[in-house]
């Protein structure tokens, strides 16, 4: 689990590297919001065809419902990805939300069965 959340701090270092300009830093959603549109779109991507990336049309229906563009989750990881210590501690928040939902019961799949499939 550590590994994946290096992965990530490292791609979210490299997209804020790459965005680098010479203006001020940029206005972003905030991380709640952030956190919750990341893990509805991880859901729906586990949820969806086993593993293979979202379809773009569920990607956008996931997004709309969170009233985020993919420009607001981008600008995001620009923003805060060089601040290593707060991708690390937002990550461990998506990886323990994303485990509660893999622990709770779906209704919708009958009792006993997972929310969504484990990794």
């Amino acid at each position: 689990m550590r590994g994946r959340r290096t992965g990530w701090c490292v791609v979210a270092a490299l997209l804020a590297a790459a965005g680098c300009e010479e203006e001020g830093p940029a206005e972003t959603i905030g991380r709640e919001v952030f956190v919750e549109t990341y893990v509805a779109l991880r859901v729906a991507e586990l949820r969806g065809s086993g593993g293979d990336p979202i379809p773009a049309d569920e990607r956008e229906r996931v997004l709309a419902r969170k009233g985020v563009t993919e420009e607001d989750l981008l600008t995001f990881a620009e923003v805060h990805g060089p601040d290593v210590n707060f991708m690390e501690q937002l990550w461990d928040d998506v990886e323990e939300r994303l485990d509660e939902i893999r622990n709770a019961p779906d209704p919708a799949a009958g009792a006993g069965a997972p929310g969504i499939p484990p990794p």
